[in-house]
């Protein structure tokens, strides 16, 4: 009787225990969904007060968009983009479960607009019922609502930036024509971004626009496996002291083995004189513009 009642209370202990452990972790996960839905406070900052020089080789995309003045990946963001003068914008994007392509970071809305839907489980009707709550002067953009890669296109052919598209861990890869076609119904020059080189691959087969493998940190493996792959390069966080440390000798290494480099959330103007004397020529930043 003893040994059963200890049992019981060693279970129910156990069962507290992993109780208490399941609520630290949720605690957790908690405390980190709410320090990644905090905005950023971008300094907007210019090549002009840089040492950099007009023979100095570099371009820049708005990353999600302008994001330091208007919700990202929306089309305030890439309005401004284009008024800013960028040469490029970069945008996320998802298809809807009824096939029409949308313009956003998360697979979930929750951290940028008022209800939480998953995109891809969601008609675009659904979505258009949603409004954004969350990003940079979004007071000044009541009921905003998402964005369609189709927009997006047509706001990139207006202003004539370069469309930068990244695509979401092989996702919907059986509709990568349809990209295509609305890249060729804009006339805009696109290139495509993934960490899926399966991804990159897939494109290849249907488009010979400049691909980008998107690495965190640089690896032989991942020059090889963009070395494979015709007319692409490699795009790595510049945030990453294996990157930039060691006077960028990753990045020299990419360019050694006949790679284009291109580097994302350059936000520091000094940072990004070092990238462009190392050789990068494609920079996307969220705040430093021309």
């Amino acid at each position: 009787m003893k040994l059963k009642t200890a049992a019981k209370i060693g279970l129910s202990a156990a069962i507290v225990g992993a109780g208490v452990y399941g609520g630290i972790l949720a605690g957790k996960k908690i405390a980190w969904f709410k320090d990644y839905c905090k905005l950023v406070p971008y300094k907007v900052q210019s090549v002009k007060d840089s040492d950099l020089t007009d023979e100095d080789d570099y371009v820049l995309t708005a990353h999600r968009g302008f994001r330091a003045v208007a919700p990202e990946n929306t089309l305030p963001a890439y309005e401004e983009a284009g008024k800013a003068g960028y040469w490029g914008a970069e945008c996320d994007t998802y298809r809807t479960r009824d096939g029409v392509w949308i313009v956003h970071h998360d697979p979930v809305t929750t951290r940028m607009m008022d209800k939480s839907r998953v995109i891809e489980l969601s008609t675009y009707d659904e979505l258009l019922k949603l409004n954004y709550t969350n990003g940079h002067n979004v007071d000044k953009y009541p009921e905003l609502k998402i964005c369609t890669l189709e927009d997006y296109f047509k706001t990139c052919a207006k202003y004539g930036m370069v469309a930068v598209i990244e695509l979401k861990y092989n996702r919907n890869r059986q509709y990568y024509r349809e990209l295509i076609d609305l890249q060729n119904k804009y006339g805009v020059t696109t290139n495509y971004i993934a960490f899926s080189f399966e991804d990159l691959v897939d494109l290849r087969k249907l488009t010979d626009s400049d691909l980008y493998l998107l690495v965190d940190d640089i690896s032989d493996e991942a020059i090889e496996k963009a070395k494979s792959l015709e007319n692409c390069g490699i795009s790595y966080d510049c945030n990453s002291e294996h990157n930039t440390g060691n006077d960028c000798e990753w990045i020299k290494k990419v360019h050694a083995a006949g790679l284009k480099t291109a580097t994302w959330t350059c936000d520091s103007v000094e940072l990004m004189e070092k990238l462009v004397r190392a050789g990068t020529k494609y920079i996307t930043t969220n705040c430093i513009t021309y």
